[in-house]
């Protein structure tokens, strides 16, 4: 007799907790379209305001920006860009969503392996970690 009510009330509570998860996963995937968008209008700026500032500690602005550059000169404009995969990796210090992107290029494509984390201090999102290897058409 009491059973059902407490059931119903367990899984309304575990399909809340579904749709908040969602919700972060989306607020993610327009991380990376916002990054994409800049980084093909060389908005420098705005691409690096996504980064977590501990990124920069690890690696200089300049070197970050000067690998994108280089890229883009050797294989030209970017045309499109795609996800290929993402993942979202549950941790005790927070949940860390892993992106592959594969960016086609005016005479080539590059990949781009993007990590993107909700620690558990913040409820915000911000690109933790950022790879890029690069191919040019023969």
């Amino acid at each position: 007799m009491y059973l059902r009510p407490i059931i119903i009330a367990i899984t309304l509570i575990n399909l809340a907790g579904c749709i908040i998860q969602t919700d972060k996963q989306r607020q993610a995937d327009q991380i990376i379209n916002q990054f994409h968008t800049a980084l093909q209008t060389q908005q420098w700026d705005q691409a690096a305001n996504l980064f977590d500032a501990k990124f920069f500690k690890s690696q200089s602005r300049a070197a970050w920006q000067n690998e994108i550059e280089q890229a883009q000169h050797m294989l030209g404009k970017i045309e499109s860009y795609a996800i290929s995969s993402k993942s979202k990796d549950p941790r005790f210090s927070g949940d860390f969503y892993i992106y592959t992107v594969t960016v086609q290029h005016e005479h080539g494509f590059s990949t781009e392996t993007i990590t993107i984390v909700r620690s558990l201090d913040s409820d915000s999102l911000a690109i933790v970690g950022y790879q890029i290897k690069s191919r040019r058409n023969q």
